[in-house]
């Protein structure tokens, strides 16, 4: 009964005020069941991103047994797919130069800056499948 009060008092009609967000809110334009023929096309695209989130996750798994360790030119590039992948584009200042690792790492990511997570993903997979032919598990 509360929210009635508080609705008549909003527009002084004694009836219940309804906003925009009811009337259709964020989908204002879209004609009612007129979203049935993009459904299927997202559903196979959200179905194609859980397959390569589950090759991606597959990915980083097996490339932590390794028999052997990569170089560290390898290792930086696994690195920067894998934060482009997860985390996106860098946002971070560079370390100071005091912090080699840190730079080195800031340096592999910021070369992926505007790759999308999906490119990333798939970048990462083939570069651990060539370490795992490469270096074994």
């Amino acid at each position: 009964m509360g929210g009635d009060r508080a609705g008549s008092a909003a527009n002084g009609s004694g009836r219940r005020r309804r906003g925009p967000l009811r009337s259709g809110g964020c989908e204002r334009g879209r004609a009612p069941g007129n979203n049935n023929s993009s459904s299927s096309s997202s559903s196979n695209a959200a179905a194609a991103t859980m397959a390569l989130q589950a090759d991606f996750d597959r990915a980083a798994e097996d490339v932590r047994k390794l028999k052997a360790r990569p170089d560290d030119g390898e290792l930086k590039e696994l690195y920067g797919l894998y934060k482009q992948a997860i985390v996106g584009d860098i946002k971070i200042a560079c370390p100071g130069m005091l912090d080699l690792k840190g730079k080195a790492k800031w340096e592999a990511w910021n070369l992926r800056k505007g790759l999308s997570t999906e490119d990333a993903m798939g970048a990462y997979i083939s570069k651990a499948k060539e370490l795992i032919e490469k270096y074994g598990i």
